[in-house]
């Protein structure tokens, strides 16, 4: 058994404090147009050089334990925030240190932690309530202006990825790659997006994205959940037969699962496992429409399919697959399809008679799988350095523009937190409230403002100055760091997802409340090399 540390009230508190500020303060810098690079070692000793919020915050481990349990847990909250939108790392890190800072001046005036903490939620989901309000819908002009915020300001990366998003269009995918030339450019193909992802983390391949990506891959798709791996014994012998890596689109049984996860460990297999979306019918006719684009014939009981007539027959394929925590793309060949042309053309036709809203938005969810295209963006670079400083640029870039594109945007630079604090969007308490509970409510309410100063700090500008100029000015006026000037944010195309805003402020209050209710830190404790020797 490892031995343990254990730390109590403050003093615990405190070790996770020091944790915290230290990789907010990394991550910080980064926040913002005018945010600072980081440069980080590897394993290797070589430079890696980002302006990644999350990046940065993979990458902090401190020597003393509670400490680092401290990076851990607001780590996992801003990984949280980009795992949900995609981007927002930065805006996480930042918003949790200015609650947790408050908490802790006021920790002697809070008799009861649980119900201050109570107040940081109910404020939290207030403040994503006046964001709702305040968002608008995405257009052409705002998306070209997202995409080149997310991309530190790059109005090239920016142009090219609304455009490869205009191109696919809403429901579409658009993913990167390297490029094989020394240019950058956009490639359109066939694909579909499946929301789900990976069924085991061992399946992972690609380390830097935390994704399965699988060349040429076999395909099994079932309607049936397959509770003995015998009746997958075709699909692993056609998988190490041929060297081709295995997808398996099935509900499976537990033990199934963990056979395969076996396998995969072992590198018997390389494989990957995902759940079906959808249930009942709707269920199968997703799986269907799946076997259609991959050419797999479909294992079901209702046909009499039983582990002793399924064969190689059975399996399909597609170009590529991406599969990540929350879901998996299938890209395909450039070839005409005429049986899923044909559905594409029923699906529209029955769109158009389809009066009931849940149908219809089963058959519009139908047609964007089958008619969605995969718009992949192969990106150059003079060195290894510079391009995995502009992938990890442009992978923020295009999960903020499809968060913009989902749920709309909000004004950017900060501006959209700020106002939420201000007298016309600040909801009131509720009537009944403790004095914790309203000092927790208010505590958020007062910190909203530091991403704003956070981001006019980064630029050399004096925080307070132009702070005050702008909350005395309109709901939109704000400040641009880059060009330094005041004005209207959508007009100067300073804007955010709302979903990203939202989701910040969500999690960050999510680890305020943690940190604040915490009263024992247990830890395990750290054993030098030189007492190892020694013993």
């Amino acid at each position: 058994m490892i031995e343990k540390n254990i730390s109590f009230d403050d003093a615990g508190r405190n070790s996770l404090k020091v944790g915290i500020d230290t990789l907010s303060q990394a991550v910080a810098s980064t926040l913002g147009a005018s945010g600072k690079t980081v440069i980080i070692e590897d394993q290797f000793g070589n430079p890696h050089i980002t302006k990644d919020g999350v990046t940065v915050a993979n990458s902090v481990i401190l020597s003393d334990p509670v400490e680092n349990l401290g990076v851990s847990i607001l780590r996992q909250a801003s990984q949280k925030t980009a795992t949900e939108a995609g981007d927002g790392t930065t805006t996480s890190c930042v918003l949790a240190k200015a609650i947790i800072d408050r908490c802790f001046d006021a920790i002697d005036s809070i008799e009861n932690v649980t119900q201050a903490k109570e107040g940081i939620e109910v404020a939290a989901k207030n403040v994503v309530l006046a964001l709702e309000k305040m968002k608008k819908e995405v257009t052409d002009k705002s998306l070209v202006e997202v995409a080149t915020i997310s991309a530190n300001g790059d109005k090239y990366l920016g142009e090219m990825i609304a455009d490869a998003y205009l191109q696919v269009g809403k429901n579409g995918v658009v993913t990167m790659d390297e490029s094989p030339t020394n240019d950058d450019y956009t490639e359109i193909t066939n694909g579909t997006r499946i929301n789900r992802g990976y069924g085991t983390p061992f399946s992972i391949n690609n380390l830097r994205n935390k994704s399965v990506e699988f060349q040429n891959p076999l395909i099994v798709i079932s309607d049936t959940k397959l509770d003995m791996h015998e009746r997958l014994h075709f699909a692993f012998e056609a998988s190490i037969k041929q060297k081709r890596p295995l997808l398996i689109i099935s509900e499976l049984d537990d033990r199934v699962k963990l056979f395969i996860t076996q396998n995969i460990n072992k590198k018997n297999l390389t494989g990957n496992f995902i759940t079906p979306e959808g249930i009942g019918i709707k269920r199968l006719e997703l799986l269907q429409d799946l076997c259609v684009m991959t050419g797999a014939k479909l294992i079901s009981e209702m046909s009499g399919d039983s582990a002793q007539n399924i064969d190689a027959s059975y399996l399909g394929t597609c170009k590529t697959m991406i599969s990540d925590s929350t879901e998996t793309i299938l890209v395909f060949e450039k070839e005409e399809n005429q049986k899923k042309n044909d559905i594409i053309e029923w699906l529209k036709a029955e769109i158009k008679l389809t009066k009931n809203k849940t149908n219809k938005w089963h058959l519009q969810d139908r047609l964007s799988k089958l008619a969605g295209g995969v718009a992949t963006i192969k990106l150059a670079g003079n060195s290894e350095v510079e391009l995995k400083e502009k992938k990890d640029r442009v992978d923020d870039s295009i999960h903020a523009t499809k968060a913009a594109l989902e749920e709309g945007i909000v004004a950017g630079g900060g501006i959209a937190l700020m106002r939420c604090a201000q007298k016309k969007f600040r909801k009131k308490p509720p009537r009944v409230s403790s004095a914790s509970f309203l000092k927790g409510y208010s505590i958020v309410y007062d910190s909203l403002q530091d991403v704003f100063k956070k981001i006019v700090e980064n630029s050399g500008e004096e925080p307070d100055s132009i702070y005050g100029i702008c909350a005395q000015a309109k709901d939109r006026y704000g400040y641009d760091v880059k060009n330094k000037k005041f004005g209207d944010m959508y007009r100067m195309g300073m804007i955010d997802p709302f979903k990203v805003t939202k989701n910040a402020v969500l999690n960050a209050a999510s680890v305020a409340g943690i940190i604040l209710t915490t009263s024992c830190v247990i830890s395990n404790k750290r054993v030098k090399k030189e007492d190892i020797i020694k013993n």
